[in-house]
């Protein structure tokens, strides 16, 4: 497990104020992303949602989305049984200690593998699957976990930084030197992916993507979301709505994809240190 030095003490006092808004978009009929907030909140099943809420920084919690991969079979009952799980594995997660999260989302990815490619079986389809990001909030310290390309982003100091690095052929061709990021950005490559949940027919385990701890600092802010909203927006446009607006501001970010185009389904959720 990473270590991290000193816990977020003096934000033990404040709040986290959580921000998720998921919509079809301007193209799709139908929607297949999920998320899941806490053990508060749970996609209702291809709905278009939007809320915002407050809660204390003293208490451990769990955020998640997930995107159905588009235009498969059953992507959206992929999403939905990937969050379903993670709801599952809540109160294991809320009671562990730090050292402890690694393993249990491990656990927790073989566990929706499975299940998606169990509920697949069932259908006689081979095709089918969900991304997912998962950050668990513990003592003021949030721990980044996903697979996939749905993306986590962290605003701090006016930076937009982001800190997942998407599973996709485009992005194992940049890294690999055989495409430039602008080659890649849009290409066909961009969204194959080479990592889900529902993909590993051998059931030995996905490798769960694990992002440096974070302190939960004042006017941090952490924000999942399916490439509905990162295929559209820029960096740009991210940290412009972020830094202009404290309220509504997953709904926001949703808006400003569906202006763009809204070809996908868009699901963000923002967490920020108060």
């Amino acid at each position: 497990m990473r270590d991290i030095e000193g816990r977020a003490s003096d934000l033990l006092g404040g709040c986290l104020k959580v921000s998720f808004a998921t919509d079809t978009g301007a193209v799709r009929d139908h929607n297949e992303d999920s998320f899941y907030i806490g053990g508060r909140i749970k996609h209702k099943f291809g709905e278009s949602e939007v809320g915002e809420y407050c809660e204390p920084c003293s208490e451990t919690y769990v955020y998640g989305v997930f995107d159905g991969l588009g235009g498969e079979d059953y992507g959206e009952v992929a999403s939905a049984i990937a969050a379903e799980l993670l709801e599952r594995f809540n109160a294991r997660l809320k009671a562990a200690s730090a050292d402890m999260l690694d393993s249990i989302m491990t656990e927790y990815a073989d566990r929706a593998n499975a299940a998606i490619l169990d509920m697949l079986a069932e259908h006689n389809s081979d095709c089918g699957g969900s991304t997912f990001t998962a950050i668990i909030v513990k003592d003021g310290v949030a721990y980044p976990y996903y697979i996939g390309d749905s993306r986590i982003y962290l605003y701090r100091d006016g930076a937009l930084t982001l800190i997942s690095h998407d599973q996709t052929l485009a992005q194992r061709l940049v890294d690999g030197g055989y495409m430039t990021e602008e080659e890649a950005d849009g290409s066909y490559e961009s969204h194959v992916l080479v990592s889900f949940l529902g993909e590993d027919s051998d059931r030995k385990g996905l490798e769960v993507q694990r992002c440096e701890p974070v302190k939960l600092e004042q006017g941090t802010v952490l924000m999942m979301c399916s490439d509905g909203l990162s295929d559209m927006c820029s960096s740009a446009d991210i940290a412009e709505v972020i830094s202009e607006h404290d309220s509504r501001t997953a709904r926001r970010l949703a808006d400003r994809a569906v202006e763009k185009g809204g070809y996908d389904n868009v699901t963000v959720v923002t967490i920020k240190a108060k």
